[in-house]
């Protein structure tokens, strides 16, 4: 039996302003040829299907467009939420389209369902889960992080050991080595969401989601698949692979890596906008590439202007000079000294979570810091 494992497919996801909804197509349609020309009985997918909670329209159309093309390859498909999913929301008819051989992760209810296929193998669909929802079913366990979180949901589990136990899941899971990580996923503060992979080690295969660069985490049987395209200049050298397992009758694990191809290649460039606008520099690449340019210039006007002309899909434009090293540093101790511990806290908050903090979380906040200022007496 032949399975494909994908990830973070974050369908209608702009990237520096850049729609990338023609970049996902043309991925997902490499993935159905892979699957049609590979002999692929079921496709995992987990987590982070779409870039946020509520999709556009032409998010949606795109994806189900793909399942229709996947169920007239008439393959199944399993999939769970991610962080940037609605749980609930992609959980929507997932009773109707499970006889259509599309089963999705439904609202946790303190189980995680599964389903056995064929070749002797089960599949486990964990939804992306945060403690606090956990702690509703497991009311006498001292939760405090998400490995404690997870660890209970997975302790739950008895696995049938003549089967091939697979389980699908999204969540921030760390190796023995030190993970590849992007722009978007960086470590939080005490470690708060880090699940150790021994929690998955029970299973034969951990299909995992989150991280965007491909790699085994901790063990090999235990992977993520990363994203199907570059979403940041972060992951400008990482190599995107769609991953294919092999499962035998003896229940032996074989795993292929195939590259994904994109429309443009994300490149950056660091020097002075002179050399960039000279033939001799881009007569020999591709110039719809998505570029990132740092220049050197001390000043430039219309610098983006001028590079448009010869490269059409620049992303970022940044300069890298005595202003700007001055300008930064100098912002740097102006906030340093002129912003309250309040400021500071709602500016890690956003860097954190990419998002501010609610009014019921702001006064929490100011209430902690009114005591605090109360107990020192300032």
């Amino acid at each position: 039996m032949k399975i494909l494992h994908l990830a973070d497919l974050h369908i209608g996801k702009k990237v520096n302003n850049f729609c990338m909804l023609k970049e996902q197509k043309y991925a997902l349609e490499q993935a159905c040829e892979l699957i049609k020309n590979n002999d692929i009985n079921i496709v995992l997918i987990a987590g982070d299907i779409f870039d946020r909670p509520v999709p556009s329209i032409g998010a949606l159309e795109l994806f189900e467009s793909f399942l229709n093309e996947l169920k007239k390859i008439n393959v199944s498909i399993y999939m769970v939420s991610g962080n940037h999913d609605s749980m609930d929301r992609l959980a929507y008819l997932s009773n109707l389209l499970s006889e259509t051989g599309v089963y999705i992760s439904k609202s946790f209810d303190g189980n995680v369902e599964f389903y056995d296929v064929e070749n002797n193998t089960r599949i486990y669909l964990l939804p992306y889960l945060y403690p606090a929802l956990v702690k509703k079913y497991h009311l006498n366990e001292n939760i405090k992080n998400y490995n404690d979180a997870i660890s209970a949901v997975l302790n739950d589990i008895v696995l049938d050991k003549d089967k091939f136990n697979i389980i699908v899941a999204h969540q921030f899971v760390l190796g023995k080595d030190e993970m590849i990580l992007s722009q978007s996923e960086q470590k939080s503060v005490g470690g708060i969401d880090e699940i150790t992979y021994k929690v998955f080690e029970k299973f034969d295969y951990c299909a995992l989601g989150h991280l965007h660069c491909p790699q085994k985490c901790g063990i090999e049987k235990i992977r993520y698949a990363g994203s199907i395209l570059k979403y940041s200049f972060s992951e400008i050298n990482q190599k995107k692979n769609f991953i294919v397992l092999n499962i035998d009758a003896n229940k032996k694990l074989d795993i292929e890596f195939h590259p994904i191809k994109s429309l443009h290649k994300m490149r950056e460039y660091k020097g002075y906008i002179s050399e960039f606008l000279d033939k001799s520099f881009y007569k020999n690449i591709d110039t719809d590439d998505y570029i990132h340019f740092i220049l050197l210039d001390e000043s430039v006007i219309d610098a983006k202007k001028k590079l448009s002309l010869i490269y059409p899909n620049i992303m970022m434009l940044e300069f890298d000079n005595n202003f700007t090293k001055n300008l930064n540093n100098d912002i740097s101790i102006k906030n340093m000294n002129e912003k309250s511990i309040y400021e500071h806290f709602c500016d890690f908050y956003k860097k954190q979570l990419d998002s501010s903090l609610d009014d019921e979380k702001s006064k929490i906040v100011q209430k902690v810091l009114n005591k605090k200022d109360s107990v020192c007496g300032q």
